[in-house]
């Protein structure tokens, strides 16, 4: 397994709630190992296997479509 950090700046939440869905969808998704949003931040952070999902993929989350409000960007460092 090759664990990668991916960073998240995440619009259109507001409110804790709003950080825990986002938390649960990308959860659900292939190659995702852990993730934890802030909503005070606005930032995300999602671990994955870069061996089964490129940091790209992330973004095409159901919880990112163009029909969601909330919207996010990868953070370069």
């Amino acid at each position: 397994m090759n664990k990668k950090e991916i960073k998240l700046k995440i619009y259109g939440m507001s409110c804790d709630d709003c950080a825990l869905t986002i938390e649960r969808n990308l959860l659900t998704q292939n190659g995702v190992i852990d993730a934890k949003v802030s909503y005070r931040e606005k930032e995300g952070i999602a671990i994955i296997d870069a061996d089964s999902i490129k940091p790209e993929d992330i973004l095409g989350n159901s919880i990112f479509s163009i029909n969601s409000k909330y919207k996010a960007i990868i953070k370069k460092e």
